[in-house]
């Protein structure tokens, strides 16, 4: 695990919205009134060998009001798709894009709020933070590759957590 430097960092997350979040992935959600919306980037890999897997993870929800973040992982070789399965909870989400050397550009650090019925696809080796359920508990699936090599999953920490503060429910 490598360690990033900072000094105290607070963000203020933003409303989700494709244009600005292309840099680090692709929104999922219904937009326009076509019959379909494609999505274009979830199964994009890095290597052959990659096979893609589905989960379906139970988010416990974060009452408190400023989330700390300390930890960031990225996958190299994949994207990696949440996509909320019902409800009407907000998620937090926090990206960060890689350096040329695949380090964390801690320049770039971003939070959002991801609004109910969208969902996130995180491109290839963008640092993230947990997928994290605001407003109540929460269920998503989450599609990953994976190359059965261990080398799926890199994590860095950060000198000192950065602090998001959350906006109350209906902001």
């Amino acid at each position: 695990m490598r360690h990033v430097s900072n000094q105290a960092m607070r963000l203020h997350p933003e409303r989700l919205a494709g244009n600005v979040f292309e840099p680090y992935g692709e929104v999922i959600e219904h937009a326009g009134d076509a019959a379909r919306h494609p999505v274009r980037i979830p199964f994009e890999v890095s290597r052959s060998d990659v096979r893609f897997g589905m989960t379906v993870n139970r988010l416990k929800h974060c009452a408190d009001p400023v989330v700390h973040v300390d930890v960031l992982e990225r996958h190299p070789h994949s994207p990696q798709s949440f996509i909320p399965l019902g409800g009407a909870t907000r998620s937090l989400i926090v990206v960060a894009r890689s350096a040329d050397d695949g380090t964390l550009d801690l320049s770039t650090l971003r939070a959002f709020i991801c609004a109910p019925g969208q969902g996130v696809v995180y491109r290839l080796a963008v640092w993230h933070y947990a997928f994290t359920s605001i407003d109540d508990n929460a269920e998503v699936a989450v599609i990953l590759g994976r190359t059965g090599q261990d080398d799926d999953t890199e994590y860095t920490r950060l000198r000192a957590p950065v602090q998001v503060i959350l906006e109350k429910a209906g902001s």
